[in-house]
């Protein structure tokens, strides 16, 4: 673990103990078969993702002075939750592409693709009762209620998010409430500070610091979902790793949708309005495009960017706050800088 000391950056630490996480991961695949399902199961595993947020455990779990064996595991479950669900997402909104390859559906079909999913999830908790098993009382019970509260809450999360896509059709009967309240569940919770509460727990964190977390977690993990929507809107294919403009086609109610209504013209809101209401396979390109450029022209992007960077500068200010108690070191720093990370990624 000295060699942490050398690590200039989040992303470095990523990079660090990627292959770790990764290899844990790949011995849970050993016995699955037949062969030609073997693919279909490690197809997200094996193009490996970002690493973020088993890297939060991983890191937070250093923060508050655990040891970097006790996190190993409960980082393979994260990351085994973030591709199971993946491909799920990735059906439900009809994603062509994911982390620079074609989705799992599309590969495999609808059936072969979700029932991959399952046995995924299968397999996460086995990795979750294998990590219980390693942690012991008190640990264990804590870190199970941990990461079923944030598969359990994510699944509500994304209960918000497709009902206000697929049932709120008329652009102007969203609030931004609605937005933060669907992005909390769907997306900051996991993504962020559910994983940084995971890695203090192992640490043997008590309840007030877990509470702490999600004070300075919170704005970090919201900035982190506007960070998706504004790159879904700026991307590229290539640089992305997805597919873009897919939150327009969806019907998909973001923060600088909602910017975009309060400042549009009646004509150009009326226009809006009309496109919204098409099913998705009904949008064209010109469609999609005529909202984007209307989000850059009635400065619905600039608005989100400003959304995101206040919320990053709350979470700094609440960190700095509820960590004065730990000692100045790489490891706060890198925790620090983890937190602006969200703002800052280009995928």
């Amino acid at each position: 673990m000295d060699k942490i000391e050398n690590v200039d950056s989040f992303k470095d630490f990523i990079a660090l103990y990627k292959n770790s996480v990764y290899n844990r991961i790949t011995d849970y695949m050993e016995g699955i078969e037949p062969e030609a399902y073997i693919g279909m199961v490690r197809c997200y595993i094996d193009r490996k993702g970002q690493y973020r947020r088993p890297s939060y455990v991983l890191l937070w779990n250093l923060l508050y002075g655990g040891k970097f064996d006790d996190a190993l595991l409960p980082a393979a479950s994260q990351q085994v939750s973030e591709d199971w669900l993946l491909m799920i997402d990735d059906w439900m909104d009809d994603n062509d592409l994911r982390r620079g390859g074609k989705s799992a559906h599309l590969i495999y079909g609808d059936r072969y693709a979700i029932n991959a999913a399952s046995n995924l999830q299968s397999i996460n908790w086995k990795i979750v009762y294998d990590a219980c098993k390693q942690l012991g009382d008190p640990r264990q019970k804590r870190y199970f209620d941990k990461f079923y509260d944030i598969i359990n809450v994510t699944h509500q999360g994304q209960y918000r998010d497709v009902h206000l896509t697929r049932d709120v059709k008329d652009i102007t009967k969203f609030t931004k409430e609605d937005y933060y309240e669907s992005i909390h569940a769907k997306s900051a919770y996991y993504s962020v500070y559910g994983p940084m509460q995971q890695g203090a727990i192992i640490a043997g964190a008590p309840e007030e610091v877990i509470n702490q977390i999600k004070e300075y977690g919170t704005p970090a993990g919201l900035a982190f979902q506007i960070k998706d929507d504004i790159l879904d809107c700026t991307s590229t294919p290539e640089q992305l790793g997805k597919s873009i403009g897919t939150d327009v086609r969806d019907g998909v109610k973001t923060v600088i949708l909602w910017s975009a209504v309060q400042n549009a013209s009646s004509t150009t809101l009326n226009k809006m309005k009309d496109i919204y209401m098409k099913d998705p396979n009904q949008k064209t390109k010109e469609d999609i495009s005529y909202i984007l450029d209307k989000f850059n022209e009635l400065g619905s992007i600039d608005y989100a960017e400003k959304e995101m960077k206040a919320l990053i500068e709350k979470s700094i200010d609440n960190f700095n706050k509820y960590t004065t108690n730990i000692q100045e070191s790489n490891i706060k720093d890198l925790a620090r800088e983890g937190i602006g990370y969200v703002s800052n990624r280009k995928n």
